[in-house]
């Protein structure tokens, strides 16, 4: 075996044991009641965001009855490594997390998880870790949405286009920033989404997060939302569409999301 062989061998051996312990963060994040990269205190009136994601919440409406949601999660690890990326699929439905019989996304049955008496679903299924998630897209495509229905909540159908690829841009992965001069975050590439910016601190418990922002490649974070937030923090930049399904009175809301992950240094 030559050299160039064995370092592509180590690489790939090397990116599946990363692959493998970001599984492993999500199905230990879903098992938390608050998940510090989740916004509105993980609550999207429909059950909470168990997922280990952001996205968007949902708590101005006062008719929602479940989200459904595809997320592209990619995170810079090792540096001068390629970033990890993977795919998974989350739903949540009723005020506590009901079970709402057989969920999918483009024919994937998605793996039903019921914790403390409420039931979500998720691939990576904690039950199932190496399951995937198979032709969902992250290019302009479809996602297709099928719920069979229970438990109060009817039968459902149901599809959101995804936004597409994008880069964040500034700040840099491991860059130290100054808080004093706020941070602007820019990402460039993708189609026109709506946007959401989450920085959580990994050492305490500072945290800032912006949604529905306008994807034109910028956006500052001011020095007084960092004020609270200091030393190793996570910063998420996402894409993100969402559609909308009534039925029996309630709002469903599908969403399709690409989630870019760096650590930055907050001074």
């Amino acid at each position: 075996m030559n050299s160039q062989t064995k370092r592509n061998k180590t690489m790939h051996l090397k990116s599946k044991l990363i692959l493998i312990l970001v599984i492993a963060a999500l199905i230990s994040g879903c098992k938390k009641d608050d998940d510090p990269t989740s916004p509105n205190g993980g609550n999207n009136n429909t059950g909470g965001n168990k997922s280990g994601q952001p996205m968007p919440g949902f708590s101005d409406s006062a008719n929602a009855g479940g989200v459904m949601a595809a997320i592209s999660y990619e995170v810079a690890t090792i540096p001068g490594m390629p970033a990890v990326s993977m795919t998974m699929a989350f739903a949540t439905f009723g005020d506590n997390g009901v079970d709402a019989g057989e969920v999918k996304v483009n024919n994937n049955v998605l793996g039903k998880i019921t914790s403390e008496g409420s039931t979500f679903y998720m691939v990576p299924d904690p039950n199932n870790p190496t399951q995937v998630v198979s032709n969902v897209s992250f290019n302009g495509s479809a996602h297709n949405w099928t719920v069979a229905g229970g438990n109060g909540i009817p039968s459902l159908t149901g599809s959101v286009n995804s936004p597409s690829s994008f880069n964040i841009t500034a700040p840099a992965a491991n860059a130290t920033v100054t808080k004093s001069s706020g941070i602007q975050v820019t990402w460039s590439g993708g189609t026109n989404s709506k946007v959401m910016i989450v920085l959580a601190s990994t050492t305490g418990n500072g945290y800032f997060s912006a949604e529905e922002l306008t994807d034109n490649g910028s956006f500052t974070i001011s020095a007084s939302d960092l004020a609270n937030i200091s030393g190793q923090a996570l910063l998420q930049v996402l894409k993100y569409r969402y559609s909308e399904v009534t039925a029996s009175g309630k709002s469903y809301f599908l969403i399709a999301e690409i989630v870019k992950n760096i650590t930055i240094t907050v001074q």
